[in-house]
């Protein structure tokens, strides 16, 4: 952006820094004009932790700007080093929120907070800086990406989609920093600027107290709240993150906090067993406490794409004491294909007496279902098309729901439904029976927002109950309302909508007393054990568990994490909790998939994983794992269904590809300076770097005759070039030959197996295509695609070319006698590994005579997800759903201890589809 000088104010003796910023970003008379009308807003911040401007002015034509000089380390300096400690991390992000509230409170935004942007002095007070400048590079950054990732890797969504911004995009930059200072990683870590742009506005980032042992739970959910992707559920002002930021310090203090750790419950009991429980971190951790392993990292991103079915999942909680040695109740089944799952309408509700669960479906069987629990499987209720959100009358008798503009109910064995009102608005938000039986409390939107209104269970007309306005003059919208069943009074919990934040409430209605319960979502009450189970906020997946007075309408107790992942939660009278898995997100396997698109079998062992890459032999896969935290070369041994881990640095490595013998593995380092590192496949020995760059280095490729090694490089334009070096024999290293250098972006160089051609991906006509040239000299282009692709591969023989268009993997003939001639493409099939998100997170690799693929699945249930033939694009998609992560709660000597066990994937059956 410029130029900064160490300065003396000769009139006032003093020691300033003068930044004189570059010509090129005030060429623009207009931006000019606007930056410096925000940068004399700026100067009008005075608080600590803002950094005090003095003055802009000009000087020879030059625009600069005074500012207090400042003793001490950038943010970003003091996190090269490491995480830093919780205090600390705390203490600095609670800091840079006071300057933000104080800057927004003028109504000044910074548009660029990151650890660069915050200066940390030797007294340990953090000091924002540059307050006014980014408006001056917005523009310019979301047409052209700067070349320092830094910038792009704090963006907000609306700032990637070029939205208008306010001062929530300076709460979710807060985030990233808090969540950088913790774990010392970005919470987005793409490998460049439209990875990263990607990841920020579609994916969700690794939980932190599975990045660092001794997170406490509740700066999970503050990190999490910051980073949430809709602006509107976000902390809705840098005070908030303050206050949360500040109680929790206090709670660590006093020990008070909730953490989560790993701990060896004894024989039978699984390693990885997540035991939540209160704890002073600042005692020491025993020697076998390490990080809660997580497979859910990056798993978003095929999510995005494929269509995943969450499952249900019900488990009996007993939160008062009971022996060690009681068994767990657990129970879970297989509803159909396409359960409703949205989060509004989703539907899940278990009977009062505990034995049956209701929920509705869309599409084709549209309707009410309903698992007894003694059964295999679940029944429809005929006449109940369009059903959702249902809900049980107090005897476990009827159940109640909406379809289209009307309140409905029917029998829990089915049989003619009847009318119970009309609905005042067809946008329906959950209704509760009142416990003895006679009315029926619903939620349905109008004009003005959420109303509750109140019905008779026999049917008849509604009325206005309760209103946002009259529980707060703030609130727009008041809904999910739950009888407390077995209360002497009639009690009902309900939730008020408050400046996008969702808190809940108490209503005794014999008294008519009304009381706030804090933040959160969707509460019920569990009669059986006294407590209040919860989600800790809308769109955020977990369950809390708080001991509540249904008498005196006040909680009796602090709020205890029950699971995570989890979300919609049902109670019957018996403690019996029911709950939707909150992230559809399981492991992954390897699968073989035959040309026709047929599933012929899952091997190796279950991982997070991407970028396939099979050994010249066929009985071993590298693929880049984040099972250890940190993205790492992994090793399959397809023979031996082993995994193991062959890379260990603390830095990004990616891209495996085989040496011609398969002793040797080749790779992306993504260190400072970035390298192609080279090492033995078997893990001995010392990794050697052949390339080093600043720029970026990529998708390494190696010759078969093992004389050349390709990779992509990121030149100084920010753009994608193919290089190659040779590779002598007595282990000599060639100097760096570019072989294709354009405006445009070239990928995924793969190098044919006679080593004639190399295939590749590149924008230049607008859209990624396939292209083939001569190697090495390049003289010559063939384009083998012909409506987008990517990921090229080469059949063994050289005959066949493949690559990725759309998520369908094509196959192109290839004569090479004369030149090269490549064929009409043919569509092959389509599967998880090849969904058009970023590519490389998913893959795949051919075996040698072309009639095997090698891709990665999402494990749904017992069996993979499967492939579908290319010519059954518009047909209907199997899918296979389970219970692959089934969970087991169980009480041990006090409340607020709960013991999750997340029983690890079976070994997926091989089947064909």
């Amino acid at each position: 952006m410029g130029v900064v000088y160490k300065a003396e104010d000769t009139t006032l003796e003093r020691t300033v820094a003068l930044k004189f910023l570059a010509q090129h970003l005030l060429d623009d008379e207009e931006a000019k004009e606007r930056f410096l009308r925000e940068a004399k807003a700026a100067a009008a911040l005075d608080h600590p932790n803002i950094c005090t401007v003095y003055e802009i002015a000009e000087a020879d034509g030059k625009t600069f700007i005074a500012m207090a000089y400042l003793e001490g380390e950038s943010l970003e300096e003091h996190i090269t080093k490491g995480p830093l400690s919780l205090k600390d991390a705390l203490d600095f992000a609670r800091q840079t929120a006071d300057g933000l509230q104080a800057a927004h409170n003028k109504g000044v935004f910074h548009r660029d907070v990151k650890p660069a942007n915050i200066i940390v002095s030797p007294e340990g007070r953090a000091t924002v800086m540059d307050f006014g400048l980014a408006r001056l590079t917005e523009a310019s950054r979301l047409t052209k990406l700067d070349t320092a990732m830094g910038t792009v890797a704090y963006m907000s969504p609306e700032q990637a989609q070029g939205m208008e911004v306010d001062s929530r995009t300076d709460v979710w930059a807060l985030g990233c920093v808090l969540y950088e200072m913790v774990s010392g990683q970005r919470p987005f870590q793409g490998q460049y600027d439209q990875a990263l742009l990607y990841e920020i506005v579609h994916q969700e980032p690794a939980a932190l107290t599975g990045l660092r042992t001794g997170v406490p739970v509740e700066l999970e959910l503050i990190a999490t709240k910051c980073l949430a992707k809709d602006a509107e559920n976000r902390y809705q002002a840098a005070k908030e993150v303050a206050v949360d930021l500040r109680t929790l310090a206090e709670k660590l203090k006093s020990g008070r906090s909730t953490i989560l750790r790993t701990t060896d419950l004894g024989a039978g009991v699984p390693a990885t067993m997540t035991v939540a429980q209160t704890v002073n971190p600042a005692e020491a951790l025993p020697p076998d406490v390490v990080p809660v392993p997580r497979s859910r990292q990056r798993i978003e991103r095929l999510v995005a794409v494929v269509a995943t079915l969450a499952f249900l999942i019900v488990t009996a909680v007993h939160f008062t004491q009971a022996p060690p040695d009681q068994p767990t109740r657990r129970f879970s089944f297989v509803p159909p294909a396409d359960i409703n799952n949205d989060d509004e309408t989703a539907s899940l509700a278990l009977s009062p007496n505990g034995r049956h669960i209701a929920y509705t479906t869309s599409g084709s069987s549209s309707g009410l279902w309903v698992q007894d629990l003694d059964q295999d499987e679940p029944r429809q209720l005929a006449g109940t098309e369009g059903a959702y959100l249902p809900f049980w009358s107090p005897d476990s008798e009827f159940i109640a729901y909406a379809a289209g503009k009307e309140l409905r109910k029917i029998s829990v064995r089915g049989g003619a439904s009847g009318l119970i009102c009309p609905l005042p608005s067809p946008t329906f938000r959950e209704g509760t029976w009142s416990p003895n039986g006679e009315s029926i409390v619903f939620s349905s939107y109008v004009s003005s927002g959420g109303i509750l209104y109140k019905t008779s269970s026999q049917g008849g007309s509604s009325e206005e109950f309760i209103t946002a306005s009259e529980v707060d003059q703030t609130a727009t919208s008041v809904a999910r309302p739950r009888f407390v069943p077995g209360a002497a009074d009639q009690v009902l919990l309900f939730t008020v909508l408050m400046d996008s934040a969702v808190e809940m409430y108490v209503r005794n209605l014999d008294t008519g007393r009304t009381a706030a319960l804090g933040l959160g979502d969707r509460p019920v009450y569990s009669t059986a054990t006294g407590h209040l189970i919860y989600q800790s906020q809308r769109n955020i997946y977990d369950l809390w568990a708080r001991p509540f007075s249904p008498e005196t309408l006040q909680f009796t107790g602090s709020a205890f994490p029950l699971r995570q992942n989890a979300r919609q939660p049902s109670i019957s009278d018996d403690g019996t909790l029911a709950y939707l898995d909150g992230t559809a997100r399981g492991a992954q396997t390897l699968v073989w998939i035959s040309r026709t698109g047929e599933l012929l079998e899952a091997i190796g062992q279950s991982q997070e994983m991407a970028q396939p890459a099979l050994s010249p032999d066929g009985q071993r896969v590298a693929v880049r794992s984040g099972e250890s935290g940190n993205n790492d070369i992994w090793i399959h041994d397809l023979i031996r269904s082993t995994k193991t881990r062959l890379t260990f640095d603390d830095v990004t490595e990616a891209n495996p590809a085989w040496s011609p013998s398969g002793r040797e593995i080749v790779y992306r380092h993504a260190g400072s300076p970035n390298r192609i590192m080279r090492r033995a496949a078997d893990g001995t020995g010392e990794a050697v770097a052949l390339v080093e760059s600043e720029g970026g280095l990529f998708f390494p490729d190696w010759s078969r005759d093992g004389r050349y090694l390709v990779y992509i490089e990121v030149n100084p334009e920010t753009r994608y070039d193919i290089r190659y070096v040779e590779l002598g024999t007595d282990g000599d290293i060639g100097e760096p030959v570019t072989f294709l250098g354009s405006p445009a972006d070239e990928l995924f160089p793969k190098l044919s197996p006679d080593g004639r051609f190399l295939a590749y991906e590149s924008d230049q006509s607008g859209r990624s295509e396939i292209y083939v040239r001569p190697f090495p000299d390049g003289d010559g282009k063939w384009q083998a695609s012909a409506n987008g692709g990517t990921l090229p591969r080469w059949r063994s023989d050289g005959s066949e070319l493949y690559y990725v268009e759309g998520g369908t993997l094509m196959a192109v003939s290839v004569s090479s006698e004369l030149g090269f001639t490549p064929g009409q493409p043919q569509p092959l099939f389509e599967a998880p590994g090849l969904a058009p998100v970023q590519i490389d997170l998913g893959g795949y690799d051919v075996a040698a005579d072309g009639q095997r693929f090698l891709t990665i699945a999402p494990i749904e249930g017992d069996e993979p997800e499967p492939p579908r033939s290319a010519s059954s694009k518009t047909g209907t998609k199997s899918s296979a759903i389970g219970s692959s992560n089934n969970v087991q709660i169980r009480s041990v000597d006090r409340p607020v201890w709960s013991h999750f066990r997340q029983v690890p994937p079976t070994q997926p059956a091989l089947s064909r589809i």
